[in-house]
């Protein structure tokens, strides 16, 4: 037998296996994230001027499971809706429903202060799941407050009524890890699904999701940070649109304590 020739077939078919999974990374890859073309030009906005937020409203994430003690898993924010009840919104993707170890509380505080701004126990509409594909609007955990427990209103945000950022639009993302740390970017895309979002530069996205965007022109929040992907030396970030997220929380019929509920594992199940 020539061996040489088995072994030399052997490495050429390894390698043709390693190209082929390359090409199908890729374009897994390039099918859930959009491709990074121009910029696209400044929009015409028809909604009112705001200002943006001057307190920090990109609030850290903690959840409490059994008897433990809070661990900081992401970042959130709270909204108040125009009827003035207000929702905390974090990520599905940051939390386990079932653990061996219950899920008993989600709290939001200021990253860097002592105490929190809001702790829940109760879940406002049934959770989302944790995104896997191009769909942001999957991924999300709403929260009831509670009335006894007043919100400071300086820490809550009003969804924007367009229920989504128009491409070319200017934002700011306000993050949860740090109460002095804000990006720009610039809308890339938006859809019913996802806003993408290029950022000014080079960032450590790393622990952002559940921190809000908000727009420059009306200072209110447009989306949720939920995916990221590097596109060459920009970094772009996936986010579930305020849109979305208002209509879940108006729409909620189900309102869970967190303790007592477990995900329902049935395939499509929000």
């Amino acid at each position: 037998m020539n061996t040489r020739f088995v072994v030399r077939g052997t490495l050429l078919a390894l390698v043709l296996v390693l190209a082929a999974t390359a090409v199908a990374i890729t374009s897994i890859n390039n099918a859930r994230f959009p491709p990074l073309g121009p910029t696209p030009p400044r929009p015409v906005i028809d909604a009112p001027r705001g200002e943006l937020p001057a307190a920090p409203v990109g609030l850290s994430e903690y959840t409490q499971y059994a008897n433990d003690e809070y661990n900081r898993v992401g970042c959130g924010f709270i909204i108040s809706l125009t009827t003035d009840q207000l929702v905390g919104v974090t990520t599905a993707h940051s939390v386990s429903f079932n653990a061996s170890a219950s899920l008993q509380r989600i709290a939001l505080g200021v990253a860097g202060r002592s105490g929190f701004v809001a702790e829940f126990d109760r879940f406002h509409g049934l959770p989302g799941i944790a995104r896997s594909g191009e769909d942001m609007s999957v991924d999300y955990v709403l929260l009831q407050a509670a009335s006894a427990n007043p919100i400071d209103p300086a820490l809550t945000l009003r969804p924007d009524p367009r229920g989504l950022p128009q491409p070319g639009e200017r934002v700011t993302l306000y993050s949860g890890l740090n109460s002095t740390q804000i990006f720009s970017g610039t809308v890339q895309s938006a859809s019913p699904q996802a806003v993408w979002v290029v950022m000014d530069g080079l960032i450590d996205p790393a622990g952002l999701s559940g921190s809000p965007f908000i727009s420059q022109y009306t200072g209110q929040v447009v989306g949720m940070v939920i995916a990221t992907t590097q596109r060459g030396d920009r970094i772009l970030l996936g986010a579930h649109p305020i849109g979305s997220l208002v209509r879940l929380a108006t729409a909620a019929t189900e309102f869970p304590l967190i303790s007592t509920y477990r995900k329902r594992l049935v395939s499509g199940n929000r």
